[in-house]
């Protein structure tokens, strides 16, 4: 059975625990990744066209890293998280 890949679309957003004013929604993929999808205020994205993307193996919290520099990847449009989500479930 082929799993349909998951996509910005997937995301269920909600106020942000932490940050006043942001949004932050997370998915698990099949394949034992959490992705985090935040943003607003003052995280690296705006929260409605751009967003800051983390990610790490759900059993061990290991992080991935998604920039050449960085766990954390900003400023990501919302059609690049749907290429890094493709990417991620390849892992």
């Amino acid at each position: 059975m082929k799993v349909r890949p998951l996509t910005f679309k997937d995301i269920e957003f909600k106020p942000h625990r932490v940050v006043k004013g942001g949004v932050q929604g997370l998915l698990n993929l099949p394949n034992n990744i959490t992705v985090s999808i935040v943003g607003g205020s003052t995280l690296y994205g705006d929260g409605i066209d751009t967003f800051e993307v983390a990610a790490w193996y759900t059993d061990s919290s290991e992080w991935i890293k998604l920039s050449d520099h960085d766990d954390v990847k900003g400023y990501v449009e919302k059609d690049e998280i749907d290429f890094l989500l493709f990417e991620l479930s390849k892992k």
